[in-house]
């Protein structure tokens, strides 16, 4: 369990830092187009989303465009290439360039996946306790009976725990390619595990 729960700790720190290098900013704006459609097809609040979404990157997010920005000012020479006719020298030039569009982008993407998530987490909580209470009424209904829990049922329940909740944390910090109805299953299957894994923690 502590190889899985690094290994997701490491997919989550390095993936945000590498994938602006990989993304283009034209690709990561449909992501977002994308994202934003479907929010407004699901909620229908469109002026509520945009003012939700403009106050809180602009409360929590707005730091990065300015550091963005500050790193594509001091390394962004590529008007020296512009019309040199050196392909190689404009391409490798328009990188900083590139990357601070794309890490700009990724923070607003941030941000207007925050807004979705705030809809949908006030209807989260309620399975969510049903099921921790439900598990913890099985486990004391085994230890009534003389069941033993079933470590097989907990470790599945605990990996599968750490590959949602890694998952659910990637889409939120990057602009993974996940369909937007596919998120509240995720958080649905969360509770459920977190019943099995209550219910059946091994008695060391």
């Amino acid at each position: 369990m502590g190889k899985h729960l690094f290994i997701w700790l490491m997919i989550m720190f390095f993936t945000p830092l590498m994938l602006p290098a990989f993304l283009s900013p034209n690709t990561i704006t449909a992501l977002i187009k994308t994202d934003y459609n479907a929010a407004i097809s699901i909620f229908g609040e469109k002026d509520t989303i945009n003012k939700e979404l403009i106050t809180f990157y602009q409360k929590n997010l707005r730091v990065i465009a300015v550091i963005a920005n500050e790193f594509r000012d001091r390394h962004d020479d590529s008007d020296q290439f512009r019309h040199s006719g050196d392909r190689i020298g404009e391409a490798v030039a328009d990188i900083p360039g590139d990357w601070a569009s794309t890490v700009k982008l990724q923070a607003y993407s941030l941000a207007l996946r925050m807004v979705i998530l705030s809809k949908w987490v006030g209807w989260f909580w309620m399975p969510m306790i049903m099921a921790i209470a439900a598990g913890v009424l099985e486990r004391r209904l085994k230890l009534e009976t003389f069941s033993s829990p079933v470590p097989p049922i907990y470790n599945t329940s605990a990996h599968m725990l750490l590959a949602l909740s890694g998952i659910l944390l990637l889409w939120l910090l990057c602009p993974v390619p996940i369909p937007l109805p596919i998120i509240p299953t995720i958080c649905m299957l969360i509770s459920v595990f977190f019943n099995l894994a209550i219910a059946n923690y091994p008695n060391y």
